[in-house]
């Protein structure tokens, strides 16, 4: 007898939580979407308890964010959910607990890592693998995709921006967190007296005088005014006549420096990274990890845009390095009334991870590391990526089909028998080992393992296991160009 408030299966929908029965006719809340079925065709959760109180909520949230993880993987895209991208990342545990070494010496030793790899080699899962790590951790991360119509490191202040509008804070002791820009300020103001002596903050016009200035007003979400001046701060360059108004109608005279959008002006917004690095340490957080995907777009650049785009790379990688007094002082044409100190001789600052698809500047084997790219200082820097063995990935692929044998429903249900999940992983590790090594796109072999649920769950009828073994055979045959899909 199905109930209100059941964990439930559908054959079509999948998992569910009854919310009302009327009749014949079950309400039923899938995966945030409320559907009316018969409730005949409905299945009871049996390994989930349907009295208050018990953990059917969080056993539930686990289904919905392992079901998009599977969604991701079909796509070919990252699992958003942190705990979900360990999970299903080849080898995930092992490349946690590295992350984690390296962020332990961050301050100490430097960290610039740059994945380097063709595509569909894992750069991006990688680094977001790095920004769910480093959450997990307390550092507060910045994260980007490189572009050249958003976020142009040819810009700097582009890129400024999109890694403040990406800020990710984790959660505290207390349960609470930040959400965006607007709460750390918020959280700067609570702190205001450890905040204002710090040496990088009093040399920095923008960010003292930008703060002095709020700290004038309420901080209200509701206030248009404070809430434009706040966003010049993070980056909105053009709401510079905000924060003037502001400091000028409470009577704060301070001359506030525009944030410059044009020459070469990498310096102030590396400088203003090395301020943020600086305040989240004084309240308490580990520190600031930017993590910067699609690097090579610079490669197309025209000669004066990459000489500014690579000026940018060079001052962020002093930053996330020891320092290194060999070093030029980085170029800047811009003109500024007020001295920037030379952070750059200083630091390390702030952790730096960076993806770098395979190119004609990285397939030289005779050159140094360092002359592959500015970002890079010496050969620990790089982490080229592989494919896996075909020992671990046979072994990640039944890890994956023992997960989705619980948590995507009916259909799937013959993906619980352990033999033929082996048989599966099995075919797949086959196909695998017949692909070249220098053809092995990761991407696609991951997309292989969720086409075998996909296959069950697209089917109306009944499917044998030697028709399952056949089919992802044939699919993978393909996948590794044993044949093609013409071929008899």
């Amino acid at each position: 007898m199905i109930a209100q408030g059941a964990q439930v299966e559908h054959a079509e929908f999948g998992i569910g939580k009854v919310i009302a029965i009327l009749g014949d006719t079950a309400t039923v809340d899938f995966l945030g979407e409320t559907i009316d079925v018969d409730s005949d065709e409905l299945l009871p959760r049996n390994n989930v308890s349907n009295l208050a109180g018990s953990t059917a909520g969080p056993k539930q949230l686990n289904d919905v964010a392992f079901r998009k993880a599977f969604e991701a993987v079909n796509l070919g895209v990252v699992p958003g959910e942190p705990e979900q991208l360990v999970n299903l990342t080849i080898g995930g545990n092992a490349a946690s607990k590295e992350i984690e070494a390296l962020l332990s010496g961050a301050d100490t030793h430097g960290l610039c890592r740059v994945f380097m790899g063709y595509y569909g080699s894992g750069k991006s899962h990688h680094l977001q693998l790095v920004r769910a790590v480093a959450l997990s951790q307390g550092w507060v991360t910045a994260t980007i995709e490189l572009d050249p119509k958003a976020a142009d490191p040819a810009k700097p202040s582009t890129v400024y921006q999109a890694l403040m509008s990406g800020l990710e804070f984790p959660e505290k002791a207390d349960g609470s967190k930040n959400i965006d820009f607007i709460d750390l300020v918020k959280e700067i103001r609570d702190h205001w007296d450890a905040i204002r002596s710090l040496p990088y903050f009093k040399r920095s016009p923008w960010f003292s005088y930008g703060l002095e200035a709020l700290l004038n007003l309420s901080h209200r979400r509701d206030d248009t005014a404070y809430v434009a001046a706040v966003s010049w701060l993070q980056g909105q360059v053009k709401q510079i006549s905000a924060i003037r108004s502001i400091s000028w109608r409470t009577g704060h005279r301070r001359a506030i420096p525009s944030m410059p959008q044009t020459k070469d002006n990498a310096l102030v917004y590396a400088f203003h990274l090395v301020v943020l690095s600086e305040i989240l340490k004084a309240l308490g957080y580990k520190g600031l990890a930017i993590v910067i995907d699609e690097a090579e777009h610079v490669r197309t650049y025209s000669f004066n845009r990459y000489i500014r785009a690579n000026n940018f790379f060079d001052v962020i990688s002093r930053c996330a390095h020891k320092p290194q007094p060999k070093l030029r002082k980085p170029d800047c044409d811009y003109e500024y009334e007020f001295s920037i100190p030379d952070f750059w001789k200083e630091g390390p600052h702030f952790a730096l991870f960076v993806g770098l698809t395979e190119g004609e500047d990285t397939q030289d084997l005779k050159r140094k590391a360092g002359e592959m790219s500015v970002l890079i200082h010496d050969e620990d820097d790089v982490l080229h990526l592989h494919a896996p063995s075909g020992a671990d990935y046979e072994q990640w692929c039944q890890h994956f089909l023992e997960q989705t044998s619980t948590k995507l429903g009916p259909r799937v249900a013959m993906l619980s028998d352990a033999g033929l999940r082996a048989r599966l992983a099995a075919t797949l590790r086959h196909h695998f080992e017949e692909t070249p090594e220098e053809d092995r796109i990761l991407r696609q072999w991951t997309k292989m393992v969720g086409f075998i649920p996909a296959l069950l769950m697209s089917r109306d009828t009944a499917m044998d296991a030697d028709e399952l073994v056949q089919l992802l055979s044939a699919a993978a045959g393909q996948i590794s160009g044993e044949f093609m899909p013409w071929d008899e």
